[in-house]
């Protein structure tokens, strides 16, 4: 339940996003659409679409849907003007330049979220901040809080909310296993992620990890799920790994929408940002790694940690991918399997209370009401 006090007027959001495919970004705005809905909001999505539109319009958006957001967006003005927003919500660096724009045009309250780390010689010839910027963790807000990025600025932090009635333990994932080939025993490694550049490299540390775990006596399985432009690199990897074991212990899986079922598959998840929530909400025991670096064992103790620099996601990690790394924690997870659930169990139980949807709608709705002078 996700309904909030409307003791306030309902507000008209345009968000902008140029893709609805599968990403972390994209996930975050379907669940923000249902929230704010749920709230008594009317939401718009101005995007190019993608495979999340079900799930969108599902929620309650209405779509716009261009088929180059940058060049298009203007044919759709004058149903954006009959929309009569409040304000427009862009969402990372290439969608700002648009929002900013169609805010302009709409006459309406321009609001920017970053949601992950930019170079900063990006930054300095970024000109599209809006007057308040929103980031998703501490690791965002810093990055970007210097003179060349968002300035003097205020910078507001919200955070990813996780919807407990779909992520949560106990989710039976029998068919996952039939489907995996890998249902024998062993235990099984799922990696969630989007294969790009540096988060490709958490799937190469891990199948590079099996070798040294098989000679510690962890005879392992490995499930990479996910999709992008470095996924024939790791099926090359996974295909020489496979050989050298003298058996199948790796499957690419790729994209899957009934990814909650696949976590649940896992002895232990590896994820970063959105996807390490989502495990956590699972009950699953989970390792943090992500495109800043290797976080390890995410447990209630350090969970805070963890979430400030999004999982390794977003802030500096204290260090970096390698296959020893995961060797270690994944050998000292299988060892305590008893410990490891417990913590897993503790982190869906943080997961539920303070960063689902409800708590996250709550938050957005300040921040909204705050830029058009409501609170």
């Amino acid at each position: 339940n996700v309904t909030g006090s409307m003791a306030e007027p309902p507000l008209r959001i345009l968000l902008v996003n140029r893709h609805l495919n599968i990403g972390g970004v994209e996930t975050y705005l379907c669940r923000l659409v249902a929230a704010l809905t749920a709230r008594g909001h009317r939401v718009g999505l101005l995007t190019e679409g993608g495979r999340y539109e079900e799930w969108a319009v599902k929620g309650g958006a209405k779509l716009f849907k261009v088929a180059s957001l940058a060049r298009d967006w203007s044919a759709v003005l004058d149903s954006l003007r009959a929309a009569n927003f409040d304000l427009v919500h862009a969402h990372n660096y290439n969608s700002a330049r648009v929002g900013r724009r169609v805010s302009a045009a709409l006459g309406c309250r321009y609001l920017m979220t970053v949601h992950g780390p930019r170079p900063r010689l990006k930054q300095l010839f970024f000109r599209d901040w809006s007057d308040e910027v929103v980031t998703m963790s501490e690791g965002d807000r810093d990055n970007i809080a210097w003179w060349g990025g968002a300035g003097c600025r205020p910078i507001a932090l919200s955070f990813y909310g996780i919807d407990p009635g779909r992520f949560r333990p106990g989710l039976d994932p029998a068919a996952q296993a039939s489907e995996s080939g890998l249902s024998d025993a062993g235990p099984r490694i799922v990696f969630v992620s989007r294969f790009s550049n540096r988060k490709a490299d958490v799937g190469h540390a891990l199948l590079d990890a099996l070798s040294k775990l098989r000679e510690a006596g962890h005879d392992c399985r490995l499930l990479l799920i996910g999709e992008g432009p470095e996924r024939p690199g790791l099926e090359t990897h996974a295909a020489r790994i496979n050989r050298t074991l003298g058996s199948d212990r790796v499957r690419m899986v790729g994209p899957r929408s009934d990814v909650e079922y696949w976590m649940s598959l896992g002895d232990i998840c590896v994820c970063t940002a959105n996807t390490a929530l989502e495990a956590m909400a699972c009950g699953r025991p989970t390792i943090a790694a992500g495109r800043t670096g290797y976080f390890g064992p995410v447990t209630p103790s350090n969970f805070e940690h963890a979430r400030r620099i999004c999982f390794a996601d977003h802030g500096a990690a204290p260090a970096l991918v390698t296959p020893s790394a995961f060797g270690r924690d994944i050998a000292a997870l299988l060892t305590d399997p008893a410990a490891a659930r417990a913590a897993a169990l503790a982190n869906a139980a943080i997961i539920e209370r303070d960063y689902s949807l409800a708590p996250m709608a709550a938050d957005m709705d300040k921040i909204y009401r705050r830029q058009l002078g409501q609170s």
